[in-house]
């Protein structure tokens, strides 16, 4: 039987990539991002130099002797990134996906007080494993996939010292709340989701049309919203006693929101675009026998696309959204968002928010693309938007 080419051992630090794979005893090519960087026999390649926080897909190509290629491997991987203080440890981390001919593998850096992780394919529930890895080797080849990996944390292991005493509030906070818990109140979520392209795409001899792609474009929705038709006040000494919610489910066409952004990214030949278009719905408020008292709406400033930077190949931004209601005093709506861009097809979107009221995010690939969920998180109660309470941190990106 002949040896299979597979990768054995993949390292990164926030300025280079390493890699074994098999010794094949053969010459072997590798290209990253399309360009050959490596022609030879040995086994092992250190990819130096390299941004921190940045992604890379690498081609790892077995040759014969007449130098026709016969066996490949596809990794997208990326540098570490330790230059900011992250609130989001999700931004921190690098996740690996590597395709051959047999598997599928994703790989993602260690999150401090996670000791095991849920591992789904397109919706399906496959593994719980305490690894930091899964290698799939029943997909098939033929078949595109999304893979999420679900994980929890109690908030103290998340900041031992700093926020000690937001973990004590926060259970606190679970055992007066009777939506709540104490445990699921100081318990932080985190969903790691990756699309993954078919085995028979990735591993083709000539390229797909994707990796063609000079000027893709996207468009980001994101969208909260309250579920209920009129939901309570958590403060029941206040005037406001009741408030309109959106009454409905999650609908990325809706006209109902407490909040919508939309995002446009766009290559041109020469560069890239971007646009933010934000929007905010009235806020309404009833008295204590559901007959409406008054209505506002709140600022949209506190929507702010903090930073974009661009070249040639990427684009990345940084949004940040919190918005409170205009009527009462109370804990604004909270999210963030960094996503990265990439000319060749590829996005990598990391955010983190508050796990009140409801929040959707949607992304279309093109301009005639219809919409496809990227997250979603149920509103657990108006209570949970305070400052205590543990977020929900989220992370996808593709391999198409």
């Amino acid at each position: 039987m002949p040896i299979r080419l597979e990768v054995e051992l993949l390292e990164q630090t926030d300025t280079s990539i390493f890699f074994i794979w098999t010794n094949t005893g053969g010459t072997c090519r590798i290209e990253r991002d399309g360009k050959v960087i490596y022609k030879g026999t040995e086994n092992s390649f250190k990819d130096e130099g390299l941004t921190p926080g940045e992604l890379y897909i690498y081609t790892i190509e077995r040759l014969d002797l007449e130098g026709r290629v016969i066996d490949r491997i596809k990794l997208q991987t990326g540098t570490e990134n330790y230059l900011d203080d992250f609130v989001n440890q999700l931004q921190q981390i690098t996740v690996s996906t590597i395709v051959s001919d047999s598997k599928v593998a994703i790989a993602w850096g260690a999150i401090e007080g996670i000791t095991s992780f849920e591992i789904y394919r397109n919706g399906e529930l496959l593994a719980t494993t305490e690894k930091n890895q899964f290698t799939d080797l029943q997909a098939d080849r033929k078949k595109a996939y999304t893979y999420w990996i679900q994980a929890k944390r109690p908030l103290e292991r998340s900041e031992e010292n700093k926020k000690h005493r937001k973990s004590l509030l926060a259970t606190f906070f679970g055992a007066v709340n009777i939506r709540s818990s104490q445990e699921k109140a100081a318990m932080e979520e985190f969903w790691i989701i990756k699309r993954v392209a078919s085995r028979e795409q990735l591993l083709a001899e000539q390229p797909t049309q994707k990796d063609h792609i000079q000027q893709p474009e996207w468009q980001l929705r994101y969208l909260t919203f309250l579920g209920e038709e009129i939901l309570p006040n958590p403060n029941p000494l206040s005037l406001n006693r009741f408030f309109k919610g959106d009454g409905r489910s999650f609908d990325p066409e809706s006209k109902e929101y407490r909040t919508r952004v939309d995002l446009n990214v766009r290559f041109t030949k020469d560069g890239a675009l971007v646009d933010c278009a934000k929007d905010v719905g009235t806020t309404i408020a009833y008295n204590w026998r559901k007959k409406f008292r008054k209505a506002d709406v709140a600022s949209s400033d506190g929507i702010e696309l903090k930073e974009i930077k661009e070249d040639h190949h990427k684009i990345a931004i940084d949004l940040k959204h919190s918005v409170g209601n205009p009527l009462v005093a109370s804990p604004d709506i909270d999210y963030h968002i960094a996503a990265n861009f990439y000319r060749i097809g590829v996005y990598d979107i990391i955010g983190n928010h508050d796990q009140a009221p409801n929040h959707e995010v949607y992304l279309k690939t093109g301009r005639n693309a219809d919409w496809g969920q990227i997250h979603e998180a149920e509103d657990k109660g108006l209570s949970w938007m305070a400052g205590p309470i543990a977020s929900q941190y989220w992370r996808i990106s593709n391999f198409e």
